[in-house]
């Protein structure tokens, strides 16, 4: 019987030191999992504009103020940076003036992670245009 008790307590105590060694890491990375909303927008993208088949790049950065904003730099080939929200898998580009008086307003979707789809409102002078651009990477 105390030899029984004896190994029972073994097994306890390494029981015990195995479950008690086990901690839960804070900081374990999940390929793709530990993503927000924004993740998938950031890079260099290459613009196609459909409006007068414009071609040139615009950079997507993170805003340094608002965490669920981005800062897409050279928008609409502007040379000037437009904000946008970030909601799930769109960007939301609320009405705004960016570069010399350009007056822009639109949204942006995510298709797959080497394409962008947006439809925006420009208007330069008083002129307006409706504009579709399809970012690529």
């Amino acid at each position: 019987m105390k030899k029984s008790v004896s190994v029972i307590m073994m097994f306890l105590a390494a029981l015990m030191l195995t479950v008690g060694g086990c901690a839960l890491d804070d900081n374990i990375d999940i390929p793709g999992g530990n993503d927000d909303d924004i993740t998938k927008f950031l890079g260099t993208w290459s613009v196609t504009d459909n409006a007068l088949k414009l071609n040139y790049e615009v950079t997507i950065e993170r805003s340094q103020t608002n965490s669920a904003m981005v800062i897409m730099r050279n928008f609409a080939g502007s040379g000037a940076s437009a904000q946008g929200l970030v909601a799930g898998s769109s960007i939301v580009i609320d009405q705004q003036v960016i570069g010399q008086n350009w007056f822009v307003s639109g949204n942006g979707s995510y298709v797959t992670s080497s394409r962008l789809q947006f439809t925006y409102s420009l208007t330069i002078g008083g002129e307006n245009e409706q504009r579709s651009a399809t970012y690529s990477k």
